[in-house]
C-alpha cells in the first residue's frame, strides 16, 4: 500500500490475530506512527492477546503501555469489556485501579481498591500512584503513611508525586529519607536517582545535583543505566553547565537516542546552535534518531535564528528520514518563525497545517506577536486561544500587554476590565530561592 492509515493497521492486526499470528500482529501494532494511533488499534491489539489466551500480555499492554497515550487516546466500552473478562485476579484488579487512575476516574479507582478483600503491595502502590498522578498528593501521602509494607517503588511514587506538584524540596527530603533507610527492599535504585537528578535540573539545584552525581558514580549507575546518564546531561544543561553535559555524553559507555537528543537540545538552548546541528547531523548519519531528534534540531534552529536551516530540517523529516511531523514539530516551526520576526509567515504556516492547531500553537504565535508588536496577528491568536481555553488568563494578559506596547492603552484597559468582570485572575509567578 502506498499509504496506510489507522483503519488499515487495525484491519491487519485483527486479521493476523484471527489466524493466531500474535507476534506478527504486535509487529504491525508497534509500527503504527503515533499520529495514526487510536482506540481501535489499541483495542484490536489487546483483543489479539486475549483471543489467543495471552491474558497477562493483554493486561500489561492495557495498564502499562496504554498510559503513554493518556489522555489523547481514551479506552471505550469494547476496551473495558475485553479487560473485565478476567476480573477475578488481583493482578487484573490492580490493572483496573491503574487504568481508572490514568483516566482520572479516581472515584472508580477507589471503588475497586475499597472493594478488594485482600490487597498486595502492588495494590497499595497503584492506588497511591493514581492519587499522585492526579496531583492529589495529600491522599497519596495518606496511603503511603498507612502502608505496613513499603518498597522502593512506594518511595519513588511519592518522590515523583511531590515533584509533579511543584514541591521539589519535599520530594528531595523523601529521597534523602530513602537513602538513609538502606533496608531490605527499600534501597534506592536507578529510577530513584534519575528522579532526584531531574528535580535538581527542574529547580536549578546545581550544588545538590553535583552531590547526587557523586553518589551515582559510586554506585556505577552511569555505566549500567543510560537513563541516569541522560538525566545528568539534562540536569547540567538546565543549570547552564554545558561543558559538563558534553563530558558526560562522551564518557557514557552506551549512548542511546535520548542521549543524543538531550545533548543536541542542551547545545541549542544554550546558544550553541551550530554545534547542535553538527551533533544532529552525526545522529542522523548514524541512524540514531526519532521524532524528538527533529524537535531538538528545530528548537536549536529557533534559538539560533537559523530559519532556513530549520525549514530544511522540517522538510527533510518525511522525505529523507521517514518520520512524519506531528503537532510538536509544527509548533517548533511557528516558534522559529516567530522568534525571527516572521510573524506573518508563522500565521500562514499555522493556517496551512494539516493538523488542527492546539492552544500551545496559538499561544506561541501570540507570544511572538507581543515580542514584535504585531497587533493584528496578536488579536487573531488571542481570539483563537480564548476559544480553546476560555479560562486561560494568558490570552488576556498577553493581548493587554500587546495593546500597551503598541500604544493602544484604552484597549489594554478594556482587556483588564473584562478580566475583572469575568473574575479571571492572572496566575502568580513562582520563584525558588536556595
Amino acid at each position: 500500500m502506498p499509504r496506510r492509515n489507522s483503519t488499515s493497521y487495525t484491519a491487519m492486526i485483527a486479521g493476523l490475530s484471527r489466524s493466531g499470528f500474535v507476534a506478527e500482529s504486535r509487529k504491525v501494532f508497534d509500527s503504527i506512527p503515533p499520529f495514526e494511533q487510536n482506540v481501535n488499534s489499541w483495542t484490536a491489539m489487546i483483543s489479539s492477546y486475549t483471543h489467543n489466551r495471552q491474558h497477562m500480555d493483554a493486561l500489561k499492554l492495557c495498564s502499562v503501555s496504554y498510559g503513554e497515550f493518556f489522555p489523547w487516546i481514551l479506552p471505550n466500552s469494547f476496551t473495558f469489556s475485553t479487560v473485565l473478562n478476567y476480573k477475578e485476579n488481583v493482578f487484573v484488579q490492580n490493572c483496573l485501579i491503574d487504568l481508572h487512575g490514568k483516566l482520572g476516574n479516581l472515584g472508580d479507582a477507589e471503588n475497586v481498591f475499597n472493594g478488594l478483600t485482600w490487597k498486595d503491595l502492588s495494590t497499595w502502590n497503584v492506588m497511591m500512584d493514581s492519587y499522585a498522578r492526579n496531583l492529589m498528593i495529600v491522599k497519596a501521602l495518606a496511603i503511603f503513611d498507612s502502608m505496613e509494607e513499603k518498597d522502593t517503588l512506594s518511595w519513588n511514587i511519592m518522590i515523583s508525586g511531590f515533584a509533579e506538584c511543584g514541591r521539589g524540596i519535599e520530594a528531595l527530603e523523601f529521597f534523602l529519607q530513602l537513602c538513609r533507610l538502606q533496608g531490605p527492599g527499600t534501597y534506592p535504585n536507578s529510577s530513584t536517582f534519575t528522579l532526584a537528578i531531574t528535580i535538581c535540573g527542574t529547580y536549578s539545584m546545581l550544588k545538590t545535583g553535583v552531590q547526587i552525581h557523586a553518589c551515582v558514580l559510586k554506585r556505577g549507575l552511569t555505566e549500567s543505566n543510560s537513563y541516569t546518564g541522560n538525566s545528568l546531561i539534562n540536569m547540567y544543561m538546565k543549570c547552564g553547565s554545558i561543558e559538563e553535559s558534553e563530558r558526560l555524553f562522551y564518557d557514557m559507555p552506551r549512548r542511546d537516542v535520548i542521549s543524543w537528543n538531550s545533548l543536541i537540545l542542551c547545545l541549542g538552548q544554550n546558544g550553541h546552535s551550530k554545534k547542535a546541528m553538527e551533533m544532529g547531523e552525526k545522529a542522523l548519519s548514524l541512524g540514531i534518531y526519532n521524532h524528538n531528534t527533529f524537535i531538538a534540531l528545530l528548537t536549536s534552529c529557533s534559538h539560533g535564528g537559523l530559519v532556513d536551516e530549520g525549514i530544511e530540517y522540517f522538510g527533510a523529516m518525511s522525505k529523507s528520514s521517514g518520520i512524519e511531523p506531528f503537532l510538536d514539530h509544527y509548533v517548533c516551526v511557528i516558534d522559529m518563525l516567530g522568534r525571527a520576526g516572521k510573524v506573518v509567515e508563522a500565521l500562514n504556516f499555522l493556517r496551512k497545517m494539516p493538523i488542527s492547531p492546539n492552544a500551545i500553537a496559538w499561544s506561541t504565535l501570540l507570544s511572538a506577536s507581543l515580542v514584535h508588536g504585531n497587533k493584528e496577528i496578536g488579536e487573531v491568536a488571542a481570539h483563537e486561544l480564548r476559544i480553546l481555553e476560555p479560562s486561560n488568563s494568558a490570552s488576556y494578559v498577553m493581548l493587554g500587554n500587546l495593546y500597551r506596547k503598541t500604544g493602544h492603552f484604552e484597549d489594554s484597559n478594556q482587556i483588564l476590565e473584562l478580566m475583572n468582570k469575568i473574575d479571571l485572575k492572572k496566575e502568580k509567578g513562582i520563584s525558588w530561592t536556595l
